[in-house]
């Protein structure tokens, strides 16, 4: 069977990447294509260079005008590809010019997310024919993305379970960075041009003026995701915080971390399934992923700088019990998981 692969975003990599091993082992020819993204460049580069990833087009910006006119582009440069390769099965993870492709090329499209509130959805769910998703996502939340609800197959994991399953934390990336072990607070930039988000850079820089308050002794660790996060950062802190700008796969860094303190919903569930003390600082009401993690006490929603400060003193006063907590609520939660890839396999040979 020839499976095609979308790739939008670093989330994305990890997630099909993961997927496509396993198709191949099952004997499957694949396709992975990606776009031209600043912050999937450079890892498609290094880490995931091997994988031959076909990059199409080209990420739009900030502006919604400009993410338009980018995803007309990349369809029409995509349609060679896909037509050359002439794929079974489409996968992807809410890109709408795979979706429309496929359903115009009367491929099947699988759709594979946990997040049913990005805008994309509307334009993908209505022509996938099955969605598959994590369990704690409500049915209903993808009804509204316009999605079928029979067509809804839901898998007990979280989609960071896909890549973490058998990992390793990597030590050699903390020489790189000239890190100790447990001697850094990790800090993950919100995502500030995404059109479903509010957010402006410079709302954070008070949550890390705070946060310098806390964390004696510790290094603060920024992990930015455009140029202009770091530049902003540099102005604003100089030497006192490390920026990291090279694109790398973050669960290392938060493995080895004291505390994570995250503005994204990928990089705080890795923090939480890998039992890494855990502050949500979403710039928006939290998708119901992180809700699930709040409630099972391994994710800690901070809702101002405030209340960092506090939540921060807190965790930082005792880490040693601090992490304790969090690896034992950790590891009872993976213990009711599943390993969601052979799931995914049976429903993609269900489609072709």
């Amino acid at each position: 069977m020839r499976i095609w692969l979308d790739i939008l975003s670093p989330k994305q990599l990890l997630l099909f990447t993961s997927i496509a091993g396993k198709l191949r082992e099952a004997g499957h020819s694949i396709l992975l294509t990606s776009r031209r993204y600043v912050q999937l460049d450079g890892l498609i580069d290094s880490a995931f260079r091997d994988w031959g990833i076909v990059r199409v087009g080209e990420w739009g910006g900030g502006s919604l005008e400009g993410k338009l006119r980018a995803s007309i582009e990349r369809m029409r440069l995509l349609l060679d590809h896909v037509t050359s390769y002439s794929p079974d099965v489409c996968l992807s993870s809410g890109s709408p010019e795979a979706a429309r492709i496929a359903y115009g090329l009367r491929i099947p499209h699988l759709l594979i997310s946990d997040t049913p509130h990005s805008p994309v959805n509307k334009l993908t769910a209505p022509l996938s024919e099955k969605i598959l998703t994590p369990w704690v996502i409500p049915l209903r939340e993808w009804a509204e993305a316009g999605a079928d609800r029979r067509r809804i197959n839901r898998y007990k994991a979280l989609d960071p379970c896909f890549w973490l399953k058998d990992f390793t934390p990597d030590e050699r990336l903390l020489s790189e960075l000239e890190l100790e072990k447990k001697g850094y607070v990790l800090f993950r930039m919100p995502e500030t041009r995404a059109a479903y988000l509010d957010a402006r850079d410079e709302d954070f820089i008070g949550f890390l003026e705070k946060l310098k308050e806390e964390v004696a002794g510790l290094q603060i660790v920024v992990l930015s995701r455009y140029r202009e996060q770091a530049e902003l950062l540099k102005r604003s802190f100089g030497n006192a915080v490390k920026v990291v700008e090279k694109l790398i796969p973050g669960a290392s860094l938060i493995a080895h971390s004291a505390l994570f303190i995250g503005g994204g919903g990928t990089m705080t569930q890795e923090a939480a399934l890998l039992g890494v003390p855990a502050i949500s600082i979403y710039p928006r009401s939290p998708p119901t992923v992180l809700r699930f993690l709040e409630r099972r006490r391994l994710v800690l929603r901070c809702s101002g700088v405030g209340e960092l400060a506090e939540l921060s003193r807190r965790i930082l006063g005792d880490l040693e019990g601090a992490n304790a907590s969090w690896k034992s609520r950790a590891e009872k939660l993976w213990r009711i998981l599943e390993d969601p890839l052979p799931i995914v396999l049976k429903e993609v040979e269900s489609l072709a």
